[in-house]
């Protein structure tokens, strides 16, 4: 019988060099079969930033899942697999109940709210979904009555991170997902104004797909400070244009992909090129439909492809606690990826000795060319990234041909630290 291993080995122990060990597989037999798989590792002098550059958002929606009894391992594993941007559901938002005049009655109810932002804020920035959710009374939104509520409440509410020692920088709101769809253009918008008059600091997040046009796109720049286009429809074949309108705001953009058939799709293309891709736009966060966020079980396909069933699109599975994924560790991967090229630019730019301009310039071409390689294997190469008319078999001769080439620009970056520092 066959199975594959994943290997996670933790280097930042271990001095730079060529470590040697041993890994040993034995038989639960009375006759026991041994097998002993020789491990070899080069640590490289040079370390990954003790900062993650990208920004990395799953959605993963722990307590509405499978997962929702083992709370603190999730949030463990995504931390540890770079995740730092968590969405707050709307059960979580602060509830307040308004009169028939918008005013407050009573006190706001904070508790589950702060239990998440205390939980999650010192490992990354929160993102409010739907907030709106938490505002309760008898007039419709974007009344004069639930105006005056909700700026009251908003006002409340920053006030209240700040009294947590929570800065602007540090959440944003998230009134609408993927403006495009439907009339979530206008919605977006009037959000939008109604925060702006609340507070003109606080930040607003969009994530709007392809079917936003050019012009939905420039009547919703004044109301969004963090922009996370779909991939397919900004980053692809089209949507160039618009994202070069989005470039130009000068805010900061991300993006994320939330493709069907997901566990089909190349860890290597789907998931972990996508850092690339992200390096080779000058974006600095990126995301993907979605870590947990499903009652569905992983393991089958209770309720058939979305929209029947979420399953598929799952990147880790239960067990007693979190079970992980190639496409899981992929993504990681691509965080790591994404850093050390961060590393080499940087370095590029600290480095004034003359000595290093043939670095220089290898660096130079490799984060224009090889980065591009590599990226396109997200979407734009002509394999694409399920398997084709060749199977399984031509399948696997992509992916191996990809792993040969990122394995030869990483040992690149790293000789090119070496010789830049």
């Amino acid at each position: 019988d066959v199975r594959q291993l994943w290997i996670n080995v933790n280097t930042k122990v271990l001095s730079p060099g060529i470590w040697k060990g041993i890994i040993r597989l034995h038989s639960l037999e009375v006759k026991a079969t041994q097998i002993d798989i020789p491990v070899t590792i080069k640590v490289w002098q040079n370390a990954l930033p003790q900062k993650q550059p990208v920004r990395l958002c799953l959605w993963g929606f722990v307590n509405s899942s499978y997962l929702k009894d083992y709370p603190e391992e999730a949030l463990r594993d995504k931390i540890s697999h770079g995740t730092n941007v968590f969405v707050e559901p709307p059960e979580f938002d602060p509830v307040a109940k308004f009169d028939n005049e918008g005013n407050i009655v009573g006190n706001i109810d904070f508790s589950k709210h702060d239990e998440f932002v205390k939980t999650h804020i010192k490992d990354g920035l929160i993102l409010f979904l739907a907030y709106q959710a938490g505002l309760r009374g008898p007039a419709a939104q974007f009344t004069p009555v639930w105006e005056k509520a909700h700026k009251s409440w908003l006002k409340a509410w920053i006030a209240h991170l700040k009294d947590m020692g929570i800065t602007y920088d540090q959440y944003a709101f998230y009134p609408v997902d993927e403006p495009g769809l439907n009339n979530g253009v206008d919605l977006l918008i009037d959000y939008g104004k109604s925060i702006r008059d609340a507070d003109p600091k606080a930040r607003i997040y969009a994530d709007p797909i392809g079917a936003a046009s050019m012009d939905d796109l420039k009547r919703m720049a004044p109301y969004v400070d963090i922009w996370c286009p779909n991939r397919s429809g900004y980053l692809l074949n089209e949507g160039q244009d618009k994202l070069a309108y989005l470039k130009s705001t000068g805010k900061p953009i991300w993006t994320y992909e939330c493709i069907g058939n997901a566990k089909h799709l190349s860890p290597i293309g789907y998931y972990r090129s996508q850092a690339w891709l992200s390096w080779h736009y000058g974006l600095t966060g990126m995301g993907f439909w979605t870590y947990c966020t499903s009652s569905d079980d992983p393991w089958f396909m209770p309720g058939g492809i979305y929209p029947n069933g979420t399953y598929d699109y799952l990147l880790i599975y239960e067990g007693k606690g979190v079970v992980s994924s190639k496409r899981w560790e992929a993504i990681h991967d691509g965080v790591e990826d994404y850093g050390m090229l961060n590393e080499l630019k940087n370095a590029m730019a600290m480095s004034k000795d003359n000595s290093t301009l043939k670095y220089k310039e290898e660096a130079t071409q490799l984060l224009k060319d090889d980065v591009f390689e590599i990226a396109r294997y997200c979407g734009l190469d002509k394999y694409g990234m399920e398997p084709g008319l060749g199977g399984m078999k031509e399948y696997r001769q992509v992916e191996d041909a990809r792993w040969d080439k990122i394995k030869e620009v990483r040992r690149k970056i790293a000789q090119l630290l070496i010789e830049l520092k």
